[in-house]
C-alpha cells in the first residue's frame, strides 16, 4: 500500500507542474491522497477525485459568475429604470412644452390688448385735450356773452328787445302812423325797416297789428321806407294788396302799411289808411 502511494506520489511529481511543491498544494495533495480508495469492482485505485470548489480557481470562478449575474441584473435593472424615468421624461417634456406654448400664446395675446389699450388710452388722451380746449374756448366765450349780456342790461331801455343787430320797441298803445313814427322819433328811432325773412317773423310773432314804416304818401304806388330808400325786395304783401281801399270810399286812401296777424308770416302786409290807429314797433339800429 505504502508503495502504491509512494508511486503515485512520484508520478505527480513527473506529471504536475513546478508551483504544485508549494506548501498549500502539497497539504492538499496529501488529504486528497489520504481519501483514495480501492474500487469495489477490481480492488485498484480508479481515480483521484479532487473537489474543485475547495480550488482557489473554483472559487474565484463562482465570485466572478456571482459578479456577472449581479452586473447582468444591474444593468437589466438600469435599463429598465431608465427607460421608465426616459418615458416619465418624455411626457413631462410634452407636457412643458405644451404649456411653454400655451403661455407663449397667452403672452402674445397679453401684448396685443397692451398695445390695443395703449392705443385707446392715446386716443382718449388725445380726445381729453381737445375737449379740455374746448371747454376753455366756451367758458371764454361764455365769460364773453356774460359781460356783453350784463351790458346789454345795462344799456338796454325798458320795454325793448333785441334781435339780430337791431332793437325794437313795441308799443302798448295805439296811434295814427304819423304819431306813431313821431313816438319813435323822440325815442332816437324809427318806424321798423324789414330787410329780409327773419326779421319779418320775428315781428309777425308779436301778434299785433303793428305799423311798419313804409308808405307811399308822397307818390302814390311807389313805396317807399321811411329813411328814403325804395321798396325792392323782399316782398310780404297778402294775397290782392296793395289795392288802396279797393275803390272803395269806406276805407278812404291807403298810403300807409300794416302787419296783419290773421295772415301767413310772409303773406301778411296790407296797406290801410295813414289815420287808422294801431299799435307800432320802432327799430334802433346798433
Amino acid at each position: 500500500m505504502s508503495e502504491g502511494v509512494y508511486e503515485i506520489s512520484d508520478g505527480f511529481e513527473d506529471d504536475e507542474p513546478d508551483a504544485i511543491k508549494n506548501t498549500d498544494i502539497d497539504d492538499q495533495l496529501y488529504a486528497n491522497v489520504r481519501a483514495f480508495k480501492p474500487s469495489p469492482r477490481d480492488g485498484v485505485v480508479a481515480s483521484v477525485h479532487v473537489q474543485w470548489w475547495k480550488r482557489p480557481s473554483g472559487v474565484a470562478a463562482v465570485c466572478l459568475g456571482l459578479l456577472c449575474v449581479l452586473l447582468l441584473a444591474g444593468i437589466i435593472g438600469l435599463s429598465v429604470y431608465y427607460g421608465v424615468i426616459g418615458h416619465h421624461d418624455s411626457k413631462l417634456r410634452e407636457q412643458l412644452q405644451t404649456s411653454y406654448n400655451t403661455l407663449t400664446k397667452e403672452r402674445d395675446q397679453l401684448q396685443t390688448s397692451y398695445s390695443t389699450l395703449t392705443k385707446e388710452q392715446d386716443k382718449i388722451q388725445t380726445n381729453y385735450n381737445t375737449m379740455t380746449k374746448e371747454r376753455d374756448q366756451l367758458q371764454t366765450e361764455r365769460d364773453v356773452l356774460s359781460g356783453w349780456l350784463t351790458s346789454l342790461k345795462q344799456t338796454c331801455p325798458e320795454r325793448w328787445q333785441k334781435f339780430e343787430s337791431s332793437w325794437y320797441f313795441l308799443s302798448t298803445e295805439t296811434k295814427t302812423w304819423k304819431e306813431s313814427r313821431e313816438d319813435c322819433l323822440q325815442r332816437g328811432a324809427d318806424l321798423v325797416i324789414i330787410n329780409n325773412n327773419k326779421e319779418q317773423e320775428f315781428l309777425f310773432n308779436l301778434n299785433k297789428r303793428v305799423w311798419i314804416g313804409l308808405t307811399d304818401s308822397v307818390t302814390e304806388g311807389t313805396w317807399r321806407w321811411v329813411d328814403g330808400t325804395p321798396l325792392t325786395t323782399p316782398r310780404y304783401w297778402s294775397s290782392h294788396q296793395p289795392d288802396n281801399g279797393d275803390g272803395k270810399p269806406e276805407y278812404g286812401v291807403e298810403d300807409c302799411v300794416q302787419i296783419r296777424k290773421d295772415q301767413s308770416p310772409l303773406e301778411a302786409w296790407n296797406d290801410v289808411s295813414c289815420r287808422s290807429k294801431l299799435n307800432w314797433v320802432c327799430e334802433k339800429v346798433f
